[in-house]
């Protein structure tokens, strides 16, 4: 599913930016398949790892609040698991995404989900609160939370997918003990890991398409 949207979504025309590229696994393979890819990461060292494996690609290391990149310069925007980590809220990133988007760019974006179970997990007091800046990990996002910061951005949410259940699920309850089961652990296991309408429901992310709104 979560492959599916990205290829569907992304414009086959003009230059492509993944922002948090990590180790580059999307950049390498969507370049594969004909895109006009390049990645940018805060952390040195690890563009300093992509490059030793792949000495040509273009990856670089930037502030994504601050892309070093004219207005427009970008006509798709890719962001997996990145937004959530910034201690002050993902405003200043979807900001800048916008910026760097051309007129009606394509901007792929994805947080986890603050699903029902993690709702209800809440409401028992089960998680830490948010710490300090320097212990601060993540945020998770409702559908809704999250398509109102779009909104806000200038950005029209095209499209929602949650996915992978197997890890949203496996995250919130203890499970070793069944997937250990003699005879039904196994396919247990693989059912989560298989059965899409779990994905709906209990998806560990979000991935929102949306395209940079002509008025905001």
């Amino acid at each position: 599913t979560f492959e599916k949207v990205l290829l569907w979504s992304l414009p086959r025309t003009g230059r492509i930016l993944e922002a948090g590229c990590g180790l580059a696994q999307v950049v390498v393979a969507l370049r594969a398949r004909g895109y006009h890819v390049e990645g940018v990461d805060w952390a040195p060292e690890t563009i300093h790892q992509v490059r030793e494996q792949f000495p040509d690609l273009p990856v670089r290391v930037a502030d994504l609040t601050n892309l070093d990149v004219p207005d427009g310069y970008y006509s798709g925007y890719i962001s997996l698991g990145v937004m959530e980590h910034l201690w002050r809220g993902p405003e200043p990133l979807l900001r800048e995404a916008h910026r760097v988007l051309g007129p009606r760019g394509v901007a792929l974006i994805s947080v986890p989900y603050f699903h029902a179970l993690r709702r209800l997990k809440a409401r028992l007091g089960l998680y830490r609160g948010p710490g300090s800046e320097q212990t601060f990990y993540q945020y998770a996002f409702t559908r809704a939370e999250f398509a109102e910061l779009l909104m806000a951005a200038g950005f029209q949410v095209v499209e929602t997918a949650a996915y992978d259940a197997y890890k949203g699920i496996k995250d919130e309850i203890p499970l070793r003990w069944a997937f250990r089961l003699r005879g039904i652990g196994w396919r247990f296991e693989r059912w989560l890991r298989s059965a899409r309408w779990l994905d709906r429901v209990f998806g560990h992310m979000i991935l929102f398409v949306c395209r940079k709104s002509e008025l905001r």
